[in-house]
């Protein structure tokens, strides 16, 4: 569950989006396509070993794909919420840069 911020809601996304959410956004779209590359990558390097299991079922490279997002997600979360703070500060800055 996501708090509430104070930040500026930007174009794109949905009318309400703020910018840390499309931040989280967007860095889960690129999580989930380094996922998507992983599975591509191991079809095209093991085309014979994974094409006798695809047959049976897909949801191999799904779980991959998730998998690799999941990760992606989970261990750089501390830099993206670092980021987002600093961003925060420098739209704060910029802020009081511009009342005073």
């Amino acid at each position: 569950m996501m708090t509430p911020t104070n930040l500026p809601v930007i174009s794109g996304g949905t009318n309400t989006e703020t910018k840390e959410q499309r931040a989280r956004r967007l860095f889960d779209r690129m999580a989930r396509s380094i996922g998507r590359e992983a599975v591509n990558h191991l079809k095209t390097m093991y085309p014979d070993h994974l094409t006798e299991r695809a047959h049976a079922s897909k949801s191999w490279e799904t779980s991959l794909t998730n998998s690799v997002r999941n990760d992606i997600n989970w261990h750089m979360r501390p830099l993206l919420m670092a980021l987002i703070a600093m961003h925060r500060e420098w739209d704060e800055e910029a802020t009081e840069g511009q009342c005073g």
